[in-house]
């Protein structure tokens, strides 16, 4: 099994797959990403018991996937419910014509956005998917008016989806293991 590297796209910032690079993953990196799926906290000790490598192995293999940006990062998974943002939409945005400097300080501009947790670049109709957490409808209206007076020119056209329940996390993993 192999896995595709990320690289940045158009100097963007966003992240787009690289189809000519990949990792090779053998059975013990898929087992060590299976383990820290389920707990990202195990201790080594934990993960060598379960993987059967010793602790310095299983080490030298984590080190290994995330300097080839297999593992990009150890985040945890909030309940944004319980921490006052209960609405959740999916904004698509089709923007119209944008040149290359419109685009990189639109995608700035939404990175740094407190309220937008995930951007993502499009091919088809739509060229931006971005999910908007807000505490409620009013604060979530405020944000798109907000997006749409600071590129009024650029935004083209924009759908939104509310999300009634989400119901896994991310489990791109699965892929591999």
């Amino acid at each position: 099994m192999r896995v595709m590297k990320q690289e940045s796209a158009y100097n963007t910032g966003l992240n787009s797959i690289n189809c000519a690079q990949s990792y090779p993953l053998d059975q013990y990196d898929r087992r060590i990403m299976q383990e820290l799926d389920q707990n990202a906290r195990k201790s080594l000790a934990d993960l060598s018991k379960k993987v059967g490598l010793s602790r310095d192995a299983i080490r030298n293999r984590i080190k290994k996937m995330m300097n080839s940006n297999i593992i990009s990062a150890f985040k945890p998974v909030y309940n944004v419910s319980s921490l006052g943002y209960p609405l959740v939409n999916y904004v698509f945005i089709s923007l119209a014509n944008p040149n290359e400097e419109e685009e990189k300080k639109f995608v700035k501009f939404l990175k740094t956005h407190k309220h937008i947790t995930h951007i993502a670049n499009l091919i088809g109709k739509w060229d931006y998917i971005l999910n908007v957490m807000a505490e409620n409808q009013a604060r979530f209206d405020k944000i798109l008016k907000e997006i749409r007076y600071h590129f009024p020119n650029l935004i083209k056209d924009y759908e939104i989806y509310g999300v009634l329940k989400e119901h896994e996390y991310e489990e791109t993993g699965k892929l591999v293991y």
